[in-house]
């Protein structure tokens, strides 16, 4: 397994950017578009030279003839995060992850070449939607990382295991593609984990262990006191409105349900990785001020 950045953005400085990014979540994909018209199916895997010699007799660019060796050779498993932007800001680096993948397939990566987006090759989403801004220039089209401290920032998110001897593992196996189309979702689940753990651990410091029910009726975590009960559904993205539209109809029906039987007042928490923004103008804000039901927004790491 390999980590790998790769942009989401077409064209150059000169001539102006397209934001191909919409497209790219729209059909689970990333892509490159060096070299457009020539449909390089039968060069996926193949060796950098081999690739770089069938480039070459195109005329292509050296800027072409790099990012292509690398996409090419991609392998299922491989994790990869969506470069939004790298342009500094004054002399400081600048880095901004919009999401993050892992290659998909069977035994082999699924290329495709599109007539929208040139060469694409099949992914599976852990995350979209984000806004990491990290102090890094990574200013390629692709970039295969080797650094680990760099890998360690940019992927810390969505990391999910270490074994003892500090390697990364996130249980991908290349032969199977029911387990690698399930990857991400094991990810997601383990962070969900992570998050629910820990949320545990902070209401048994206000609670009595007892009134404290885990999983309770498909409710991630409910309290249960004399006067009132407080449901938490957790979700792991990193970005807080998406937590807030995966959580809000699961949480509001298990309030539903409850009230068919209990007269206590129900506080209906979100719990996602991230801080929230609370403003009146906010998306969070404008859920709080539509439903006539107590919502609130908790913030706990992994």
């Amino acid at each position: 397994m390999s980590f790998y950045i790769i942009g989401s953005k077409y064209g150059n400085a000169k001539h102006g950017y397209t934001d191909i990014y919409p497209e790219l979540i729209k059909k689970g994909v990333v892509a490159v578009g060096f070299n457009f018209n020539d449909d390089l199916t039968n060069y996926v895997g193949a060796s950098e030279n081999e690739i770089s010699n069938h480039l070459k007799s195109k005329s292509a660019s050296s800027d072409s003839i790099s990012t292509l060796k690398k996409f090419l050779n991609l392998k299922v498993g491989d994790v990869i995060a969506v470069k939004r932007h790298s342009s500094p800001r004054g002399k400081q680096a600048r880095l901004v992850i919009g999401a993050f993948a892992i290659v998909s397939g069977i035994n082999s990566v699924d290329y495709k070449h599109c007539d929208t987006l040139g060469h694409t090759i099949s992914v599976d989403f852990i995350d979209t939607d984000l806004n990491i801004e990290l102090p890094l220039g990574y200013g390629l089209t692709v970039h295969k990382l080797s650094n680990q401290k760099h890998i360690d920032m940019i992927f810390s998110p969505i990391v999910v295991e270490k074994q003892d001897d500090g390697e990364v593992t996130t249980k991908i196996k290349n032969t199977a593609e029911s387990l690698v189309l399930r990857t991400a979702s094991y990810i997601q689940r383990k962070l969900h984990n992570r998050i629910q753990n820990n949320l545990v651990k902070q209401l048994e410091l206000i609670y009595e262990p007892s009134s404290i029910k885990v999983e309770k009726n498909y409710v991630d975590v409910m309290v249960e006191t004399k006067d009132e009960i407080i449901l938490y559904e957790v979700k792991s993205s990193r970005t807080p409105d998406n937590c807030i539209r995966e959580a809000l109809g699961q949480i509001l029906k298990y309030g539903y349900q409850l009230k068919k039987n209990s007269s206590k007042p129900i506080t209906y928490v979100i719990v996602g990785p991230s801080e929230v923004n609370s403003s009146a103008d906010s998306y969070f804000g404008y859920i709080q001020t539509i439903l006539n039901e107590k919502v609130e927004y908790l913030c706990v790491q992994p």
